[in-house]
């Protein structure tokens, strides 16, 4: 039980203003503990993603440019990163096309930050990026658990000395390390 309330409390504090995502103890905990243990984490870190970015909003709708201040100090985010996302954001006519523009700055390295701290300013009820929060973080939670679990699943015939937990813990620290590494060369964190 604690696994999942590390994962809630990470996806609570990542949809605020914390730099490293919830993918990172998902999928530490899948890897760890297994499937089930994988998913509790998924549903849990988007629980508290909904949780952060509602309350980010909330604030943004009182002190928007504070709000997009602190995001914008956030390690690896830019105004370049934050004006394109808003963009993007205002282009949309639809819960569906928000939807969409949210997934797509997912999946490119955009964090979910941005779009709570922009919404009120850009019209985006907060009801609304609540409801969708989880349509757009919780994909990718499941699939790095799953990916964890998998490599939970191939490991566990080791021989004793090489304790398979921590050769899983390793490797993934090691995934981790070189994704983040890349990551904030690329966005000049």
């Amino acid at each position: 039980m604690g696994l999942t309330w590390l994962a809630f409390l990470w996806g609570v504090a990542e949809a605020c203003l914390f730099f490293v995502v919830p993918d990172v103890p998902v999928s530490l905990i899948a890897l760890a503990r297994g499937w089930r243990a994988g998913l509790r984490a998924a549903i849990a870190a988007a629980a508290g993603a909904v949780v952060g970015g509602t309350a980010l909003a909330v604030f943004a709708s009182h002190a928007p440019q504070t709000a997009l201040a602190l995001v914008d100090a956030v390690p690896a985010i830019t105004p370049a990163m934050i004006a394109r996302l808003q963009a993007m954001m205002a282009g949309t006519d639809s819960a569906a096309g928000l939807a969409g523009v949210m997934i797509l700055a997912s999946l490119t390295g955009i964090p979910y930050k941005i779009a709570a701290a922009s919404a009120p300013g850009l019209g985006v009820p907060i009801w609304e990026l609540a409801l969708l929060t989880p349509l757009v973080r919780l994909p990718r939670f499941l699939a790095l658990a799953g990916a964890g679990a998998i490599l939970h699943a191939l490991t566990p015939a080791m021989p004793g000395w090489m304790q398979p937990l921590r050769v899983r813990l390793l490797l993934a620290a090691l995934g981790w390390s070189a994704f983040y590494g890349n990551y904030w060369m690329r966005a000049g964190g």
